[in-house]
């Protein structure tokens, strides 16, 4: 079977099943504007100090949402015990994982749809393309990482703890250097073209890892 027409079958599926029960976006928009409002009236915001509190606090938002989003990646196949039915087709390992990842990657892209412009509303901060990239660029890895280790703990008990003390430790390189990124674009200094190259650099890196890992994973 076609690994390109297999990754965006998967990645269908679970969009249409989140277009028709609604669970998710809307609990992780809410979330982050909340996150964001919370953050808002937590600190003294002005013009002179939103840029270099904004991307803490947006990222702080992000790797929460990231963390409802790719944990619920397998929810539906363990749920419903149908992961080992999708493993005994044809299809590829790699190509099933690529398109579990790419959808729990575009519910996070639209959710940072939401995050983005209130971050502008309530910081005033500005809402550049460079600050979508470097928050795009960062979601990709995030997105590999998290769904390979959504899929190690999917059979544990104890996987709503063990995913964020796996994931998170992997995921400080994207934070550091996407916020280097994010805090360059809202005027504050700092290299943006080193902070976007370090980004792409760990998205290749990861994306290849996990790639190479989902076989013995999902055959697991």
């Amino acid at each position: 079977m076609n690994p390109l027409r297999v990754a965006v079958a998967v990645m269908r599926k679970d969009l249409v099943s989140e277009w028709r029960t609604r669970e998710m976006v809307p609990a992780l928009a809410q979330f982050i504007v909340l996150a964001l409002l919370i953050g808002n009236f937590g600190f003294q915001i002005d013009s002179r100090n939103a840029p270099s509190i904004a991307p803490g606090i947006l990222w702080l938002a992000l790797v929460f949402a990231g963390l409802v989003a790719f944990g619920r990646t397998f929810a539906a196949e363990r749920e419903q015990a149908s992961l080992e039915a999708i493993l005994m087709t044809p299809a590829s390992p790699v190509a099933i994982f690529a398109g579990k990842a790419l959808a729990a990657c575009a519910v996070l892209v639209i959710c940072e749809a939401v995050m983005l412009p209130a971050l502008t509303l309530f910081f005033g901060v500005p809402f550049s393309g460079d600050v979508v990239l470097a928050v795009l660029l960062a979601t990709v890895g995030m997105a590999a990482l998290g769904c390979i280790f959504a899929a190690i703990v999917a059979r544990v008990r104890a996987r709503e703890l063990l995913l964020p003390l796996l994931t998170i430790p992997l995921w400080i390189p994207f934070i550091i250097a996407g916020g280097q990124a994010v805090q360059s674009a809202m005027g504050l200094p700092g290299s943006y073209d080193q902070a976007i190259g370090l980004l792409i650099d760990f998205d290749i890196l990861f994306v290849v890892l996990t790639s190479l890992a989902a076989r013995f994973v999902l055959d697991e």
